[in-house]
């Protein structure tokens, strides 16, 4: 019987996979885009971006949900910070137990939510179009 080390550091089949962010403390605190100077706007912006990267990568996103522009899109900015917000919180140390699996299923409608602004930006890969999408009429 062979013995997997618990340490990522240590181990050498790739089962732990390396850091990429770091474990989130609470509470977090919303951020309010419209509350900031276009400064810091950009300081925020290149935070999440680091987050978005990741969501990106470790989820297999594509253009469909998060587009390259999507830092030029408010709509998507909003989206991205809120889920970001709810990750932070999900997986902060002070997390309840089910929170992740909460997050989960928050993405599963944030996927729908940025599919919809990402059709509505009318970008393609390569291709930004300047402008914002504009909300969906009420029904």
């Amino acid at each position: 019987m062979t013995t997997r080390s618990m340490h990522p550091d240590r181990d050498t089949d790739g089962f732990f996979p390396e850091a990429v962010l770091q474990q989130p403390f609470g509470p977090v605190t919303p951020t309010c885009w419209a509350a900031h100077t276009p400064e810091e706007q950009q300081a925020l912006l290149e935070e999440l971006d680091v987050w978005v990267g990741w969501l990106v990568d470790h989820y297999s996103l594509d253009r469909r949900h998060v587009p390259e522009c999507w830092a030029q899109h408010w709509e998507l900015v909003e989206e991205l910070s809120a889920l970001h917000l709810a990750w932070e919180g999900a997986y902060a140390t002070t997390a309840h137990a089910d929170a992740p699996l909460a997050w989960h299923e928050r993405f599963e409608g944030a996927r729908g939510r940025l599919a919809d602004w990402v059709s509505r930006t009318g970008c393609r890969p390569g291709a930004h179009r300047a402008g914002s999408a504009q909300p969906a009429p009420a029904p």
